[in-house]
């Protein structure tokens, strides 16, 4: 096993425990000892569980806060002012922009950058407080950048990562334990100098789990890593967290986010703009206003999935200053005013019954609803709160609800607007003899409403053509 060469007199950028922002840290969970893709285990430190709690009872304390943060470079603000909590056992995405302040914000966290106001505390003691040697037996940092041009192995590499710990007869198991965990074992002998930049940043990830430490701080770790190797750090990360270590981790890819993360904390322009759960934060509308880009969410499972949508920018298309209004109920308009929002509308829904799905979607991007009690028929109050919505409206979308005698009122009230010269755009599919609980009428309806003109459509994608054409192209 090779002796950890002291960077201080390499000139290593590694892990200096003088130089903490900018090396190479480590990590280990306080809770248990973990696995590597292989299966192999991780020695671990003890502690305690992963949670919110000590194993008394007892609230934890935050792993890291700050307080009215603000980072100035140059004169200029570029973060803040930031106040933010990472709990302990906590696994949180950084996200943003580029630009917006994230790898600022890290810096920060690991001592790199010096606070222009507020403070940073660390296990509630000020991050200034702790000695260089100190602050790197409690924090790994995986920095975005990493230059490294001696002649050392992977090995050798991966050792510097127990400079600061005081346990060299753990050294080597450490080290080998890191190097199984980021599938590195094969390029031991190997030297830094000759590797890709995929396998210079697993050896970097590696002396950083070398280190074990109870908190990693990772600056866009999959920068260089084929798609096999960013799941299998993701992967690992997942179990390392679950084993009790605090993971904040920068990352631009935000369905890998979504997938990984418990928590994410959204930068722009280094102000706070959203954080929460991936199923909190990650919509369309907070897309749109912080990346400037259109996206549809997916929620069939248990955490979102963002797809890009491909549009006309928003200045070069008219069609989302129109006012659409979606009548809706159930889930029969969820997908569809995903879409809208998406495309930059702003649609109006009802009448829809506080328990449906269309209206959580709609209370989710504080789209104005009409509501109305479930399984009784609407009130009138409601119903003309609704007439006042579609009357505002330049279109109206007929979502494939099931009608009912007790909802009918919305489709007389499409016809209505249809005749009068309103365009009215119509789902079809499914057909609505397989929707109507009316006793006919509502088949009666929709019949009446293509007579007169509406338009009919299969699906919300050409709801939303429809919707966003002119008059000379329909």
């Amino acid at each position: 096993m090779a002796t950890p060469p002291d960077p201080a007199k390499s000139g290593s950028s590694a892990v200096a425990p003088g130089d903490v922002a900018t090396d190479g840290g480590a990590v280990t969970t306080p809770d248990g000892a973990g696995t590597a893709p292989t299966g192999e285990a991780i020695p671990a430190i003890g502690g305690a569980a992963r949670g919110g709690t000590t194993r008394g009872g007892a609230a934890k304390p935050p792993a890291y806060e700050t307080r009215a943060l603000e980072v100035r470079l140059g004169g200029q603000l570029v973060l803040g002012p930031i106040d933010l909590q990472i709990a302990q056992g906590a696994f949180v995405g950084i996200l943003g922009p580029n630009g917006s302040g994230k790898t600022t914000l890290l810096r920060a966290l690991t001592g790199g950058v010096r606070p222009s106001a507020g403070e940073i505390l660390l296990h509630e003691r000020p991050l200034g407080e702790y000695r260089a040697a100190e602050l790197a037996r409690i924090a790994g940092v995986v920095p975005q950048q990493f230059h490294l041009d001696f002649n050392f192995t992977v090995e050798e590499m991966v050792a510097m990562g127990r400079y600061a710990q005081d346990a060299p007869a753990g050294d080597g198991e450490a080290v080998a334990a890191a190097l199984r965990a980021t599938g590195m074992t094969d390029l031991t002998a190997r030297l830094i100098t000759g590797l890709s930049g995929g396998e210079r940043q697993r050896a970097l990830i590696a002396q950083t789990l070398a280190q074990q430490t109870p908190v990693l701080l990772l600056d866009e770790p999959l920068n260089n890593l084929d798609l096999n190797h960013q799941l299998e750090i993701m992967q690992l990360l997942s179990r390392l967290n679950t084993e009790g270590r605090t993971i904040a981790v920068v990352l631009h890819d935000l369905n890998i986010a979504a997938q990984y993360c418990h928590e994410l904390v959204l930068l722009d322009r280094g102000r706070l703009a959203a954080r929460g759960t991936p199923s909190d934060i990650l919509d369309p509308k907070t897309i749109l206003e912080v990346f400037k880009a259109r996206v549809t969410v997916h929620r069939q499972g248990p955490r979102p999935y963002l797809t890009p949508v491909w549009s006309r920018a928003p200045e070069d298309n008219q069609a989302v200053e129109r006012r659409v209004h979606v009548i809706a109920g159930g889930d029969a308009a969820s997908g569809l005013l995903e879409e809208l929002v998406a495309h930059g509308f702003t649609p109006t829904v009802g009448i829809v019954s506080v328990f449906d799905s269309d209206y959580a979607v709609a209370e989710r991007y504080e789209l104005d609803v009409v509501s109305a009690p479930p399984f009784e028929p609407f009130p009138q109050e409601v119903v003309q709160e609704f007439d006042s919505l579609t009357d505002e409206a330049e279109v109206i979308i007929v979502a494939p609800v099931f009608f009912g005698r007790g909802n009918i009122a919305p489709l007389r009230t499409a016809l209505q607007a249809c005749r009068a010269g309103k365009k009215v755009v119509v789902i079809t599919d499914p057909p609505i003899t397989e929707r109507d609980l009316s006793g006919g009428e509502a088949c009666a309806l929709v019949s009446e409403l293509l007579a007169a003109g509406a338009i009919e459509v299969a699906d919300a994608a050409q709801a939303l053509e429809a919707a966003s054409a002119t008059p000379s192209q329909t």
